[in-house]
């Protein structure tokens, strides 16, 4: 840590006055900083550095766009990073901001005009590392294997005699047929093949982790932090992140809440019929439950909290399935 500290001191031209480790892993690495240049996160990442150019750029281009997220400091040199034992390591400025509540209506449609504003405003970025973090390329392969998994996990389990893996099987039937009817959407979809084609520069980026602990709220003004995994995709996933975490909060399916997300994100970012049918079809699509049943989240909850879980999710599935099917062009 003083070699780190030290190193600080000398490249940025500042003085550390106090420092505090938030996060030692061998994924990351996280430190907060007061100094006599302010106050820091530093971050240093075991990246590429063509993966650390595509974050820092299209963090740049969207602070140029109007998204507020918080800046670099750059060293007395004028670069964006320096390296520490091999990894990569970046300075953003600290804001002392809380984070917004997923506890209302209202804020759940105010998350949704900050994310749609994003993700309208990361159109035209373009890098040359783009090709790749494209998502697109990834979800016909995706939503194959997803399907096998569910139905690999099925097989395995569905004798076992317990009564968490009974509660389990008794809805996957309903998701793998959801996972079905989507995927034949998807495949059959004109605008999907279109989208594939299309420029990069012409896809959404896409946060990659758009939760509460990632917006910081002052005032009317929202910061967007932790943008480690920002790549080209389509805005689904960054709006099925929010909803899974709103519900997760309030351990319901609320169809309401979901209304007020998407009017919020339409304010921003209109989608076109093509559009909204493509993106109900991922909502409808079991993403969820293959990470649910893939990373065993099912060990460390109770009877009653999966079959909660698990009619939460079927009401949503059931809602986006009935949208995707009404925005058929």
């Amino acid at each position: 840590m003083d070699d780190l500290i030290k190193k600080i001191q000398n490249r940025y031209a500042m003085t550390v006055l106090h420092h505090k480790t938030i996060r030692d892993t061998s994924k990351s690495f996280v430190i907060y900083l007061e100094t006599t240049n302010g106050k820091f996160i530093g971050k240093a990442f075991p990246l590429q550095k063509e993966r650390l150019h595509f974050i820092l750029n299209a963090e740049a281009h969207l602070r140029k766009n109007g998204v507020l997220i918080p800046d670099i400091q750059r060293t007395k040199n004028n670069k964006r990073y320096i390296t520490h034992k091999e990894n990569l390591f970046v300075l953003h400025q600290r804001l002392s901001w809380p984070n917004i509540a997923y506890n209302s209506p209202i804020r759940m449609e105010r998350i949704g005009m900050v994310l749609g504003k994003f993700h309208a405003r990361s159109l035209g970025f373009s890098s040359n590392h783009s090709i790749l973090y494209n998502g697109a390329e990834k979800w016909s392969v995706e939503y194959k294997t997803d399907l096998a998994a569910i139905e690999k996990w099925e097989l395995r389990h569905a004798r076992k005699n317990d009564q968490k893996y009974a509660a389990l099987t008794e809805y996957l039937p309903f998701f793998k047929q959801a996972g079905i009817t989507a995927k034949e959407h998807l495949i059959s979809s004109p605008y999907f093949s279109k989208w594939k084609k299309e420029p990069l520069s012409n896809h959404y980026l896409c946060h990659g982790d758009f939760n509460n602990g990632n917006l910081l709220v002052s005032n009317q003004r929202i910061a967007i932090i932790d943008w480690e995994d920002v790549r080209y995709d389509f805005p689904s996933k960054d709006i099925a992140r929010v909803l899974s975490l709103a519900m997760r909060k309030n351990e319901q399916w609320n169809e309401e809440w979901f209304s007020h997300i998407l009017r919020g994100y339409l304010q921003e970012n209109p989608l076109s019929i093509e559009q909204l049918h493509l993106l109900f079809v991922d909502l409808s699509f079991p993403h969820i439950i293959e990470r649910f049943l893939r990373k065993k989240l099912y060990a460390q909850m109770s009877l009653a909290e999966i079959q909660q879980f698990c009619n939460r999710e079927a009401l949503k599935t059931a809602y986006m399935l009935d949208e995707m099917k009404a925005h058929v062009y």
